[in-house]
């Protein structure tokens, strides 16, 4: 309840400095903390897949925030952030997940303005040989009829009129592999088609085209979990399995996103031990001072004034106030 409070503070005067016309006195103060943007689909409507996850941006949309980053910042790659090859005004832009939509929505408008972005692959489902768990949740969810999302609340112990959206957090948040391809498997056995997974998530012949176009690809694990609710062991399946899988096929950045910016506390311990050089969070602010940790600002729909609170307002004093809370680092003893 406080942090949506907090968000809705620090959205509203965001949005009050965009209107009183002070955006570019916010921007010039924070010009020395780079921002990074995650988005994840782009396309005109949600599907029964990515319904109210909070992950579509309109291609039309899109475009429109490109345009307002050339006028106002400098876009760089997650490479050169990392590397600390960075600008007064930085931006980085990245997507999560490997949504074809991304090819079909997205890529023209970067390639159009010639700029970069880093798309975080999960490995499981590249080339559409299976779905990540939570688009496939969703879909069993909204199948006509009613009946799954009452077998499914009763399953988890919910209460039986609870809506998909509240199923699906449920279960990101009490994450359990067993738990969840327990609730898959009662799911599919209920009389409905088959979800079509044909053209959800980019191919190999897709990645090759993005590559090309100054697109990079990084490690989002093999199935998209919580990592915070796996043990180490588990943990270090993910990641380092992933980045088997997919650095075999493809070239990758030596970086991993955390599924939902979810982490456990050795999580990034567990990725730099595999060779990987930065990890990606929700949220967050960037400091020269630690280049491998990548504070990054969620974005769906929003539009121009909302893009400029949530860059310049909302998440850096948001990330200013976690770091705060963060515990100092202990000193070794002489």
């Amino acid at each position: 309840m406080a942090g949506r409070v907090l968000n809705a503070l620090l959205m509203l005067a965001g949005l009050t400095l965009y209107h009183l016309r002070l955006a570019a006195l916010v921007r010039w103060l924070g010009r020395n903390h780079t921002k990074v943007l995650l988005y994840h689909e782009c396309a005109d409507t949600e599907t029964p897949f990515t319904a109210e996850l909070n992950c579509t941006t309109p291609p039309a949309l899109f475009g429109a925030h490109l345009d307002y980053l050339a006028r106002h910042y400098n876009v760089i790659s997650v490479e050169e952030l990392v590397a600390g090859r960075t600008l007064p005004g930085a931006v980085a832009i990245t997507f999560d997940d490997g949504y074809r939509s991304v090819y079909t929505g997205a890529l023209p408008a970067l390639r159009q303005r010639g700029m970069p972005a880093t798309v975080y692959l999960i490995a499981d489902v590249v080339d559409n040989r299976a779905l990540v768990w939570v688009n496939e949740l969703n879909w069993l969810l909204r199948t006509p009829g009613g009946d799954a999302t009452r077998l499914a609340a009763r399953q988890l112990g919910l209460p039986e009129d609870s809506p998909a959206a509240a199923i699906v957090d449920h279960c990101r948040v009490h994450y359990n592999p067993e738990m969840v391809g327990d609730l898959l498997a009662r799911l599919r056995a209920l009389p409905a088609s088959e979800p079509p997974t044909d053209r959800l998530y980019l191919n190999a012949a897709d990645i090759a085209e993005m590559a090309a176009a100054r697109i990079t690809f990084g490690n989002h694990t093999v199935t998209h979990p919580n990592l915070e609710r796996l043990d180490e062991q588990a943990q270090a399946r993910e990641i380092g399995d992933a980045q088997h899988m997919l650095s075999s096929r493809f070239s990758l950045i030596a970086s991993l996103a955390y599924p939902f910016g979810h982490h456990g506390a050795t999580t990034a311990a567990i990725a730099r031990q595999l060779g990987l050089v930065s990890v990606a969070e929700v949220g967050g602010l960037n400091r020269r001072s630690e280049p491998g940790r990548i504070g990054r600002v969620h974005l769906s729909g929003e539009g121009l004034p909302e893009l400029f609170a949530r860059m310049e307002v909302v998440e850096p004093i948001k990330g200013l106030l976690r770091d705060l809370r963060r515990p100092a680092p202990r000193r070794a003893s002489a």
